[in-house]
Parts: structure tokens; C-alpha cells; sequence
């Protein structure tokens, strides 16, 4: 029955304006929603209103639709408040509801209980209560309730009993610290075998299922044991993952999980969840579980004197003889009949056994039928037979055991004792067939037999297990043998499991089932091994590691179980450790950024692992053994930030949704929570903006924007108010201002009741503090000539009556000094329509600082248009010249200790001195502006932190330079390259924390001031280069004009071709085995001047090459320089020139591909001449360079054509797509000659471009030699159909063609097979698709290949070329590996 009764909602009303007044319904909303009363949609509506009244008036509004169990349980909520004033209400309206109960006779639930029978019970209010609680408490489904019982184990009634008293001391306990606000800790402490364990989960699973404790969040047990610290932090991340904690692999210390899992725990109110710490050993390990507030953990130990205000509750550890005798009642076989009680023999044996539960469990499961048998048990306690070598403190514990063991027969009893060489984990039925070596359904009926001896537990089912208690497995690690020592039985048990798990397997450690156990410990048993060959072996089988990281869900535990064996292994003397531990430190520095899930290790160390010869070795190897069933020719799709060891991320997180998500602003964490506001699914229609609380990850927020283009993002300091920059579908700017707290949009008015109507300014940016709580913003309308000054308040935004307006466009407004200051700065002449800039009077710019509070203007500075720098040094001069010299693009403010502007012109940048700074400019009285940029890269994005301690930089997007300030000179700086994109770098308000967000939408955060950072100084940054003999003294002067790279003899090697405009070098670098310190770098003087240089797989010799000038250079000169690798710098070292010198109709002459074949020792050159008629013409000239006679074979092909585009090329065919006509299109195949061979053109084939298209499949030959090249076509059209290319090209080509049709709007389409492998092109040579077999990739359109030589590397054809790692693929100018 829904709805209150009518009594009910008559106490609502007499008590409607106390209720709303004095409860604060805000502070109850969760309280609702866990006894759920509220939805969590009801939830999020309600914290929306900002009046308690009107938030108050909703929920009782809501109330009187819900039942009269639902009020009670408001009145409930009330009564734990922990304002008295809100508790007297809640008795007050419990007590009213009660007494109209009883008048009405309870008429609500129509209860079979008359109402008369109320007054049996001593309260009638107590009664009515029950009866409330009983059908709230039946509402809830048993199997609901099971699933607030996470993990804890089972204690059935069939085998466990109820210690009565014990329990109800833990569950008295239990309620106290659920009935508490602020939660509390349980200690229960007791020797090992007294029952802790079991007494502790038979009374939370009590509370929870029959007493309704702890109904929010549930319980979450968790076994600790006798761990490392190391253990416990492994634990400990487990768990935070599990809870749904992102970012686990960050981090490294018990500390800092501790407070993680607290902040998430507070952040989610599931502060009252209750912790279940079984088993701990360490004392300190209680300090870093505090993340649990209600918590209950169990010890062997009394630590004295414990923090954290724990309550002790000392264990029972002795049965009473009526609670053991029906222990042995339940446990012993049911058809023996032998008496129990009044048996001396019986209280003897219990008395022995000190009353322990776990012995009294063992003793039932001898199953003992006569007084003789019992008599022979207290013998056995009081004279041992046994020799095992124990402490007298387990000694009749361990008595106790060995009797259920004699019983076994001898084999049973040797597999048993086996089981002594597991962890104290749930051990999978695998695991223990593995280790006996026989069948699973033995190894089961084997198991049952000592399960019902109450020697383990086993757990059938889908995953059967069994669990042994530690003081058993204790016991069954004492070796039998009184001359052999505990060490010696720990190896040959470990041996003996190893050789179980290796005879499943047979050594391929990888593919052993996942039981929950095996590749959890595997690496700890080969460890106990002691055997180096099966340590190394596990730890040099990426494959194995691959599986363990997917079946853990983090890299974490293989580096522990890893450092383990590298200590083991540094112990033995063993050299192979440090290579181990350079892929321990691999996998640590890249753990953040790996895809666990779909984590492919070889793929991984063959990406990274560049130098780490041995580990890259490694994974080539197994890369070539799987090449069946992998491929890894595909691109790794994880974050690889490189940074400097010295300086790396302190967090990161994933944020936004695509790669055009690419603004972010962040609030002021002076002002309330650090916020980060972002886009997501920026220009889609489901497209909005984020806010997401940046300690917690938490998204609390999100505002809609249909399906507009976000350009820009701005916040206010506090986080209440966000503005926004979005590009309608009329490609309109329009800036919105929104209040996060009621999701409303803002509007600006100049006047009282004066709306602006067109929001479309260029800028607005708010003040970085509140001023007398006021949030104040800045905008610069869209023609940038005025700027204006708003205040903010919950409806609407006001007009200051503050603005400047400019004659001249504002380049750019910043506040300054912590908001109370105002700059801007424009030009004083303005762009004209070609371009260039026109000037209106004077060849400068302006610079203003105004004072905020009086608005005034405080300094008014001039700075020039343009400089030019001074001969010979690293300064610059103003000119007056509007061509020549680097044009002003930024300015900023810095004052520490010294007032001063950082500026930029162009690609230099500088700290300018206010202080000696002249308003009249001319250049005899301008001080020299001092740049401490020193090349020709491109930087921008230029930030002062708050502190003005830290100016930052970006160069060309991929790279920051962050440099200390004192005095108003830079200090020093340091550097963070970056693998993707930068979209943004911020600093975080007030501190010294910078923020980096990337393409990929990942954001980092660095600390600035954290130990150990390795600051270069400025000073020594201008004579870097002198450090190097070969390098020159202006580092301007210097360029590299050309780079190439390839591997010989299995080293890579990389040259570059740098000119100082005078002389020309290559300079070689080679990494790989020779390089053991690293890579090592010369330089190689050359004879004249070059512009273009090549190297190639395993070619001991260099191409360098003087580009064809029509002018200054009529010919094309190449140079082949013999055995470059040497270190001898000698000018005149061996070397092959050729010179083509083309006719003089040629204008210009292009190399588009070069390429060596080894096989017979050939240089093939592919030229393009060109023409100029009424068109540009092209035609193609191919030149076959044998080395070893030197000897060139050219090709000149006679068809000139308008465009040309060089498609395929291997070592023995190229195809090219030519432009005949505007429709007229031509694909042309070649053969590539050799020196006695001309090349000749194979095959053409005409279409039309516009109308008809093509669609064509190329199948080159395997063996050159022999096998012909085949070529099939379709004419692309509207009728072309997926059956037309079956019925041509077979099931697999007219699947492939026909998902590349679906989704491309191209005519030409081109598929290469060679054998099982394939590729297929655009007409512009982009990769939409590439495979092997029925394996296959698709890719976007976007990438090209770097060389045409590598379409087929990764595919794994068998050749050891095949799968050397180097940048396949381009997207943009971003180069992938």
C-alpha cells in the first residue's frame, strides 16, 4: 500500500514548520537514499536547490507518497542526528506515530496481531517499533543482503558452532560502532587456533543478515597474514582497484594507498563500509588500514598500546566442555554411537588440547568409536612419538595433527604432507593435482577424505579449492626427517611442485590455466626452487608475464614477485639480474600508461625496450616464434611519456573523450576543491562540458551543449561558474556563462534590465581570486578594440562601469598581481587585407597596467614592433623596419623581486627590465633585449605561476621548458619531451604544481620544487655546444638539413646531415651491443656541400646527395661513402660519385625514393624530372646502381605526365598512379632491373578518374625469379557490389573491399598481395587496411608510410628484417613507432 495513513500525514502537519525549519535536510539526503527512501535521481535534484525550506518542502512532499515504514525510518534518521535539537524531533515524532498506532489499530499493515494485543508488551511503543522494524527488515531480500557480505567466508552451522557468549561481545561491539557517527576499530586478539577468525565472521554475517548493521555499503574482508610491507601494498592496491580507485599504478608507498582509499571512502560516503583485517602479524601494518573507520580486525596479538582508539576484545580461546563436546558432535561421522558426555576420557582429551577449537575440530575427525581409542589419543598428547622439531608452545597442537595424519594410509599421508609447500591462500584443486601428479578427480576424492578430518576445508564448484589453516600448513612444512633441515624439505617440495606445474604445461608456462593460484605464485615457488635455470627461465617468458598482468589487472604485482627474484638472484652472484632489473624499472616507468587489459608485453619491450638490448632481443625472438598467431607490425596504442628520470609525473589522469576535447581550465583551490572543467565528445550531439573534482576523478557535473564546437573553457576561482567559447552551425562565436550549482545559463546586463543580446566576444577571462566576495570577469569584444570589467552574482552578470576602448586591436588582456592589476597590450598599426601590416603612426606597440580597485592607469610602456639582432651576440635591437627583423607575439608580466616583462619576437624569447626600460625608442637609448632562446625551434604558450618563481614554455608542441626567476634573471631550467601533442599547460593556482594536458586527453601534474630535480643553469646553456669540439660556437648558425636511420648489424644507427653554411658533416650515432655505456656519436667531414643523406639495413655505406639547382648546380650529384661507421674523420675516405646531369629542358630534377637491395648488392634510385609546358610535366628516370662493380643501369621512361605519385616500391617492383588528363587516369607497373637487366615497364592500365574510378588487386610474386605478377581490375561504380568482387577476387577479397567501400568515399582503391599478405591503398598511397591471412587491421585514412619499403615489415614473413622496429607509420606530422 503506497501513501502514508491518514494519521501519519496529521502529525506531518502539526509538526510541518518545525520539521522544515530545524532539520537540515541537505545533511540527510545519503541517510535517505541507503534506507531508500530517495533514488539516487531524487538525490541529485534535491542538492540542486540552494533553499533548505524549499528542498525540505519537496522531500515531505515526496514523503506522503511513500508508506508508514518509510516515515518511521525518517524518524529513525532523525534520531541519529547529531544535533540534540533534530534527535528530541525524531523521538518526538516516533513517539506521536506510536500512539496514533495504537489508536488505529495498525490499520496500515493489516497485521494478523490485533491492536489490543499491543498492551501485552511491557512498552507498547517498543512493540510498535518491532513490528515496524520486522516488516522493513522482511522487505529486503535475503539475496540482496548476501551481496554485502564481500568475500567474507562461510561458517556453516553443519560444521562451525556458535560460541554464544564470545560472539555476543563482538556483535555488542559491532552495532556500537554502526550506531556511531564516526565509526570505530575492533581488535580481537587470541593465540592461533582459538577461533578468532570464525567467531568474527559468524557475528558480522549475524549483524548484518539478522540485526540490519551496516546496510549501506556491507562489509569487505580482507586477509593480511604474515606479510611484507611490499605484500601488504600489493594487498592494499587489489583492493582500491576492486572499490572502482583509478590510478592504482601511481602509487608506490602504504601511506600514500592508505590515504587514497580514505579520500575515496570519504568522497563516496562509504565511510561506514566495515573492514575485516584477518590475521595481523605486524603492528604497523594497523597504521596503514586506517583508511577504515568502521573496521574489525582479528590477531594473534595483543599489541600494546595501539593508536587509533581500537576496542580489544581478548579472544576465548578455550572451549567450554559443552561447546566442544558439540564440536565433536557435528564434525564426527553420524552413525557412531559412542557417548560423549560424562566421559573422563572425553574432558581428558579436551582439557590436553587446551579446549583450542582448531585441535577439538581435529579430534572429531578421528572419528573415535571406543574408550581404548580415546585412551590411546591422551597417550599420544601427553608422550609424543613424533619427532618433529617444534616449539613447546604448538607442541600438542601439533600432537593433535599428527594423529588425524597417522590415520591416512601411507600414500594419502605423503600427498598431504606435500601440501605443506603452499601460501596460506585459497589453493585451487589444479594447483594440488599439479602437485601430486595425478587426475583432478582423484586429487578431489583424496581432498573430501581430509576435509571431512578437518585438516582443510574444500570448496566445491565451478572453481574448486581448499583452504588450510596456517598453523597446519606450519606443521606440514617440519620435515620428517630430524636430519634434514627446514630449507632443504622447502626445495625439494618447490621442486616437486615446479616439475607438477612444468609436466602440465611442458615449459610453456603461459598457457597453465588461470586456478586462482598458479600464476600468482609461480615466480615465489621457482624462487623456493633455488634452481637458477627455472628462475631464469620464468623470468625471460614474456608471454608468461603477458598473462599474469591480465590476470592481476596491474603490472604491480609481477615487479614485486620480479625484485624478489632479482634479490634471490644478486645473492647467487648471478649477471643476468641486471638486465632484469632494467625491465622491472621498464614496466615501472611505463605502468600509468600500459592498457592492462589488452596489454601485449612483446609488442610492448619491442616499442620501448630500444635500449635494452637483451630484453628486445628477447621479445624479437618470441614476436618470430608467434608470428602465427600475432602480428606485430600494429601500432602500440598506449601513452609512452618520455621524460627524464630526473623529472617525472606525479599523477595523470584520462580525461575527456576525443582528440579535439583539447581545452581545460581549472579553478583556484584556495577558493574550494581544485576543479579541472573539460569537453566531451566535442562537436557531437552528444556533446557537453565535464567537471570533474581532480583529487577524487569524480565527474559531479555536467553541463549539455548540444552539438556545438567548445573552443574555449574559462572558470571562476571558487569553480560555481564556468564560461564557454562554442562555434554554432551558423559558425558564430557566441561565449555562455553557466552556474554549476543550479545549472542555469547567465546573462550580461549593461544596465538594470538591459540584456545584451550578441555574447559573441573574443575573450573573457575571470579574475583568478574573489575581491570582496565578488567574482569578477573580463571581456574583449569580438573586433578586440574594448574591454570591459563584469561582477557575478547567482542570476546574472553586471556591468562594473569599468572599460577601456582602443583605437588599435587588443593583442591580449591578463590579470596580474593575484587579480588587483589588469595588462594589455596592442599594436599601434593593424594588418592589411594582403597580410602584411600597415603602419598607422609609429612602428610600436603599447603596454598598460591598470589598478583594478580605482581603475587607473598605472604604467603605460612602449616596446618595439620588431628587432633585429646585434652582430655577433645573443641580443637585439629595435628597427623601423616593417619587413625586416622578429615581430612582437607575446607578452607577459613577471615582478620577482624585480618588475619585468617576459616577451617574445618571434622564435626568441627574453626577460625585459622595466626598471631600464625607456618610453622613447629609438636605437640609441633602447637597452639590449637578451634572448635566452638560442635556435630556431618555435615557442609559445608562455605562463608565469603565481608565485612568480617559474615561467614555462612550449616548443613546437611536444616539448616544455619550465625555468626558475630570481632577481629578474633566469636561473635555471629543465626540460619534459612528450611523445603527443600538447593542447594546454597550466600552472595551479597558489602553488607550485604545473599541469599537462596532451592530444591523447591525458593530463599530467609535475611539482615543481620536489627533491632531487636536476635544474640545468642558464648560464651554461649558451656554451653547450663548445662542450663539443665538433660543434660550432653560435648554435643559429647550424642546421640539420636531413636525417636517416636503419639497422646494421642488428645496431641501430641514425646520421644527420648538418651544414653551418660554410661546411658540411655527418654526424653518425650508433646505440646497440657495441655501446654498451649508451650511445655513442662522431662526425664525418665531407668533401662539399650536400642536402640530402640515406642509410640502409645492413649497408655498411652512406648516400649523402647534392640536390639538382637549374642554377647554381646544373647537375644531380650522388655520393655512396664506403664504411661511414669509422671513426677516422678523413675527407677523402672511399666512397662511389655518380653525377646525372638531365638536358636543359629539365627545370628541376627530384629524388622521390631510394632503396637498397641486398641480394645482389644494388642501389635503386627512383627520379622525377620536371617540365613546364601549358602544364607541369613529370617523367620518371629509374637508375640500378650495382656497388660492387659501380656500375649504373638507367631507365628513362619516354610518357611525360602531369601528376605522379610513386605507390608501391620493393627491392624488385614499383608501382606508380600517373595523371594523364584531368578524367584520365594510369596505373603503371614496373620491374626493377639489375646491372645487366634494364627495368622495364610490366604492365598499365588506363581509367577513368571521374566517372568510372578503379578498383584493383595486384598480386606480386613470391619468388622473383620464376612467378609472374597478376593483375585483376574492377571499374568503380554505383553497380559495383559486394557479389560482383566475390565473383571476381573470391569470399576474402570481396569481404575486405567491400568494408573499405562502405566507409571510404574514394574512386581508386588498390590491394597488393604478396603470398598470404596484403595491403590496400587510396590513390594517394594512405593505408586504409593491412594483414595477414584472415588477421587484419583497418585504419582511418590518416597514415602514410614513412618508406614504402616497410608496408610489409611486422607482417612476419620470416625474415629476420621483417620484425626490426621502426616508425611504420605517419598521421600528420606525428611519427609513430
Amino acid at each position: 500500500v503506497m501513501g502514508l495513513s491518514a494519521y501519519v500525514e496529521e502529525i506531518i502537519e502539526r509538526n510541518y514548520k518545525t520539521i522544515t525549519s530545524d532539520v537540515t535536510f541537505n545533511d540527510i539526503l545519503v541517510d535517505l537514499r541507503c534506507a531508500c527512501i530517495l533514488s539516487d535521481d531524487e538525490v541529485e535534484e534535491f542538492q540542486k536547490y540552494d533553499n533548505n525550506k524549499i528542498r525540505g518542502f519537496k522531500i515531505l512532499k515526496l514523503l506522503k507518497s511513500r508508506n508508514d515504514k518509510d516515515f518511521f525510518q525518517f524518524c529513525e534518521i532523525l534520531k541519529n542526528s547529531q544535533i540534540a535539537s533534530v534527535q528530541d524531533l525524531g523521538l518526538k515524532l516516533e513517539k506521536e506515530v506510536t500512539e496514533n498506532a495504537q489508536a488505529h489499530g495498525n490499520e496500515q499493515y493489516n497485521t494478523s496481531e490485533p491492536a489490543a494485543n499491543l498492551s501485552s508488551y511491557t512498552d507498547g511503543y517498543t512493540a510498535w517499533m518491532k513490528k515496524m522494524f520486522d516488516i522493513f527488515t522482511n522487505s529486503v531480500s535475503i539475496g540482496s543482503k548476501e551481496s554485502l557480505l564481500q568475500d567474507l567466508p562461510q561458517t556453516p552451522k553443519s560444521i562451525y558452532i556458535l560460541r554464544k557468549q564470545f560472539n555476543k561481545t563482538i556483535c555488542n561491539q559491532l552495532k556500537k560502532i554502526n550506531r556511531s557517527q564516526s565509526g570505530g576499530r575492533i581488535l580481537v586478539h587470541g593465540m592461533p587456533g582459538s577461533g578468532k577468525t570464525i567467531a568474527v565472521c559468524q557475528s558480522v554475517r549475524q549483524v548484518i543478515m539478522q540485526e540490519n548493521c551496516f546496510q549501506s555499503y556491507g562489509c569487505q574482508w580482507i586477509k593480511i597474514g604474515n606479510i611484507s610491507n611490499e605484500e601488504l601494498l600489493q594487498n592494499l592496491r587489489s583492493l582500491a582497484t576492486s572499490l572502482g580507485i583509478a590510478n592504482t599504478e601511481r602509487v608506490h608507498s602504504l601511506v600514500e594507498i592508505n590515504a587514497k582509499i580514505r579520500r575515496f571512502l570519504q568522497d563516496n560516503l562509504q565511510s561506514k563500509k566495515l573492514f575485516i583485517f584477518d590475521d595481523i602479524w605486524n603492528e604497523e601494518h594497523l597504521n596503514h588500514v586506517t583508511f577504515a573507520s568502521t573496521s574489525i580486525a582479528t590477531s594473534r596479538f595483543n599489541f600494546a598500546g595501539i593508536g587509533h582508539g581500537f576496542i580489544c576484545i581478548p579472544a576465548v580461546e578455550k572451549l567450554t566442555l559443552d561447546e566442544a563436546i558439540q564440536l565433536i558432535k557435528i564434525r564426527r561421522c553420524k552413525d557412531i554411537e559412542y557417548a560423549l558426555k560424562g566421559k573422563n576420557l572425553v574432558q581428558d582429551v579436551i582439557q590436553r588440547c587446551n579446549g583450542l577449537p582448531l585441535a577439538m575440530a581435529i579430534i572429531a575427525g578421528l572419528n573415535l568409536k571406543s574408550d581404548e581409542e580415546w585412551q590411546d589419543v591422551v597417550d599420544m598428547i601427553v608422550t609424543p612419538k613424533s619427532v618433529l622439531k617444534v616449539n613447546e608452545y604448538h607442541r600438542n597442537l601439533f600432537q593433535t595433527f599428527e594423529l588425524s595424519i597417522k590415520q591416512l594410509n601411507q600414500e594419502h599421508e605423503k600427498l598431504f604432507r606435500s601440501l605443506g609447500v603452499f601460501k596460506a591462500a585459497k589453493i585451487s584443486l589444479q594447483s594440488i593435482a599439479s602437485l601430486w601428479q595425478i587426475h583432478q578427480l582423484y586429487a578431489k576424492s583424496i581432498l573430501l577424505e581430509l576435509d571431512s578430518k578437518s585438516l582443510l576445508t574444500f570448496s566445491d564448484g565451478n572453481s574448486p579449492s581448499c583452504v588450510l589453516h596456517d598453523l597446519i600448513i606450519e606443521h606440514l612444512q617440519q620435515p620428517i626427517d630430524y636430519q634434514q633441515s627446514i630449507q632443504q624439505y622447502s626445495i625439494i617440495l618447490n621442486k616437486k611442485l615446479i616439475d607438477g606445474y612444468s609436466k602440465k604445461c611442458q615449459r610453456k608456462w603461459s598457457i597453465h590455466p588461470n586456478d586462482g593460484y598458479y600464476h600468482q605464485y609461480l615466480l615465489y615457488h621457482a624462487i623456493q626452487t633455488h634452481d637458477l635455470n627455472i628462475i631464469q627461465e620464468i623470468m625471460n617468458d614474456f608471454e608468461w608475464m603477458n598473462v599474469k598482468i591480465k590476470i592481476d589487472n596491474t603490472i604491480y604485482n609481477l615487479c614485486v614477485d620480479m625484485e624478489k627474484a632479482i634479490a634471490y638472484l644478486r645473492t647467487e652472484t648471478n649477471e643476468k639480474w641486471q638486465r632484469y632489473q632494467q625491465l622491472v624499472e621498464l614496466l615501472k616507468r611505463h605502468e600509468s600508461n600500459l592498457p592492462i587489459k589488452s596489454i601485449d608485453l612483446v609488442q610492448v619491450l619491442l616499442t620501448l625496450a630500444a635500449d635494452a638490448v637483451s630484453i628486445r632481443k628477447r621479445a624479437l625472438e618470441l614476436a618470430e616464434k608467434n608470428k602465427i598467431d600475432n602480428s606485430y607490425w600494429k601500432i602500440a596504442v598506449f601513452n609512452y611519456q618520455k621524460v627524464e628520470k630526473s623529472f617525472k609525473p606525479t599523477k595523470s589522469k584520462r580525461i575527456g573523450k576525443s582528440s579535439i576535447d583539447s581545452c581545460i581550465a581549472i579553478s583556484n583551490p584556495s577558493f574550494g576543491k581544485l576543479l579541472v572543467i573539460f569537453p566531451e565528445n566535442n562537436n557531437e550531439e552528444n556533446c557537453g562540458i565535464a567537471v570533474m573534482d581532480y583529487e577524487t576523478s569524480k565527474i559531479f557535473h555536467q553541463i549539455e551543449t548540444a552539438s556545438e564546437m567548445i573552443l574555449d573553457i574559462a572558470v571562476s576561482p571558487n569553480g560555481h561558474f564556468v564560461a564557454f567559447k562554442s562555434r554554432d552551425n551558423d559558425e558564430k562565436h557566441i561565449w555562455k556563462v553557466c552556474n554549476i550549482n543550479n545549472n542555469e545559463e547567465l546573462y550580461f546586463f549593461e544596465r538594470k534590465l538591459y540584456k545584451i543580446e550578441d555574447q559573441d566576444f573574443d575573450q573573457v577571462k575571470f579574475c583568478p581570486v574573489i575581491h570582496n566576495n565578488e567574482i569578477l570577469l573580463i571581456t574583449l569584444s569580438m573586433d578586440c578594440k574594448q574591454l570591459k570589467v563584469w561582477k557575478i552574482n547567482e542570476k546574472s552578470i553586471r556591468y562594473t562601469k569599468k572599460q577601456l576602448s582602443i583605437e588599435h586591436k587588443i593583442a591580449s588582456i591578463e590579470w596580474i598581481q593575484h587579480g588587483n592589476k589588469v595588462m594589455l597590450w596592442w599594436r599601434r598599426y593593424d594588418e592589411v587585407d594582403n597580410g602584411t601590416w600597415g603602419i598607422k603612426e609609429n612602428w610600436y606597440n603599447e603596454i598598460e597596467i591598470w589598478a583594478l580597485e580605482s581603475w587607473q592607469r598605472l604604467k603605460s610602456l612602449q616596446v618595439p614592433a620588431r628587432v633585429v639582432k646585434r652582430s655577433g651576440l645573443y641580443e637585439y635591437l629595435p628597427t623601423a623596419s616593417s619587413t625586416d627583423g622578429l615581430l612582437l607575439t607575446s607578452i607577459n608580466y613577471l615582478n620577482s623581486d624585480t618588475e619585468c616583462l617576459v616577451i617574445m619576437y618571434g622564435r626568441k624569447g627574453g626577460l625585459l627590465m622595466l626598471e631600464n626600460y625607456c618610453k622613447d625608442i629609438s636605437e640609441n637609448n633602447f637597452h639590449p633585449f637578451p634572448s635566452f632562446i638560442h635556435n630556431n625551434d618555435w615557442y609559445d604558450n608562455i605562463a608565469v605561476s603565481d608565485d612568480q618563481q617559474f615561467i614555462y614554455m612550449t616548443k613546437d608542441r611536444k616539448e616544455i621548458y619550465v625555468f626558475k626567476v630570481a632577481n629578474g634573471l633566469l636561473q635555471s631550467y629543465i626540460e619534459l619531451k612528450t611523445s603527443y601533442c600538447l593542447c594546454k599547460s597550466l600552472f595551479i593556482p597558489d602553488n607550485n604544481r604545473l599541469l599537462v594536458y596532451d592530444e591523447n586527453n591525458a593530463l599530467y601534474e609535475y611539482v615543481l620544487e620536489e627533491e632531487g630535480l636536476k635544474w640545468k643553469p642558464i648560464e651554461n646553456d649558451e656554451n653547450n655546444d663548445n662542450q663539443d669540439h665538433e660543434r660550432e660556437k653560435y648554435p643559429d648558425t647550424r642546421q640539420i638539413l636531413d636525417s636517416s636511420y636503419a639497422y646494421i648489424s642488428n645496431d641501430l644507427v641514425s646520421v644527420k646531415l648538418i651544414t653551418d653554411g660554410k661546411r658540411c658533416k655527418l654526424k653518425v650515432r650508433l646505440y646497440g651491443s657495441r655501446t654498451i655505456s649508451g650511445p655513442i656519436h662522431f662526425y664525418r667531414s665531407l668533401d662539399q656541400q650536400y642536402d640530402k643523406c640515406y642509410i640502409y639495413d645492413d649497408l655498411l655505406s652512406a648516400t649523402v646527395i647534392q640536390s639538382y639547382d637549374r642554377i647554381k648546380n646544373p647537375n644531380l650529384i650522388i655520393t655512396q661513402l664506403k664504411y661511414f661507421q669509422s671513426q677516422d674523420d678523413d675527407t677523402d675516405q672511399d666512397k662511389i660519385t655518380w653525377c646525372y646531369n638531365p638536358s636543359k629542358s629539365v627545370i628541376d630534377v627530384v629524388i622521390k625514393e631510394l632503396r637498397y637491395r641486398k641480394a645482389d648488392d644494388t642501389l635503386i634510385i627512383i627520379i622525377l624530372e620536371k617540365f613546364e609546358n601549358d602544364h607541369t610535366l613529370w617523367r620518371l628516370i629509374v637508375v640500378t646502381m650495382n656497388l660492387r662493380n659501380e656500375t649504373p643501369m638507367i631507365y628513362t621512361e619516354h610518357d611525360l605526365h602531369q601528376e605522379w605519385k610513386c605507390i608501391y616500391l620493393d627491392a624488385y617492383y614499383l608501382i606508380t598512379s600517373c595523371k594523364e588528363t584531368s578524367f584520365k587516369g594510369l596505373l603503371k607497373c614496373y620491374r626493377i632491373g639489375d646491372d645487366h637487366t634494364p627495368t622495364n615497364n610490366v604492365f598499365e592500365l588506363e581509367y577513368d578518374r571521374w566517372s568510372g574510378g578503379l578498383v584493383c588487386k595486384i598480386s606480386l610474386p613470391i619468388n622473383h625469379l620464376s612467378d609472374k605478377l597478376h593483375v585483376e581490375s574492377l571499374r568503380y561504380g554505383a553497380w559495383l557490389s559486394k557479389p560482383t568482387i566475390i565473383k571476381c577476387w573470391g569470399e576474402k577479397g570481396g569481404n575486405l573491399f567491400d568494408m573499405i567501400l562502405k566507409e571510404e568515399c574514394n574512386h581508386e582503391f588498390l590491394m597488393i598481395e604478396r603470398g598470404n599478405d596484403f595491403i590496400i591503398l587510396d590513390e594517394q598511397a594512405k593505408v586504409l587496411m593491412k594483414g595477414k591471412s584472415d588477421t587484419f587491421k583497418s585504419f582511418d585514412g590518416k597514415f602514410s608510410f614513412l618508406k614504402k619499403q616497410n608496408f610489409w615489415y611486422g607482417v612476419l614473413n620470416g625474415t629476420k628484417s621483417s620484425l626490426r622496429l621502426l616508425p611504420l607509420l605517419k598521421m600528420g606530422d606525428k611519427s609513430v613507432s
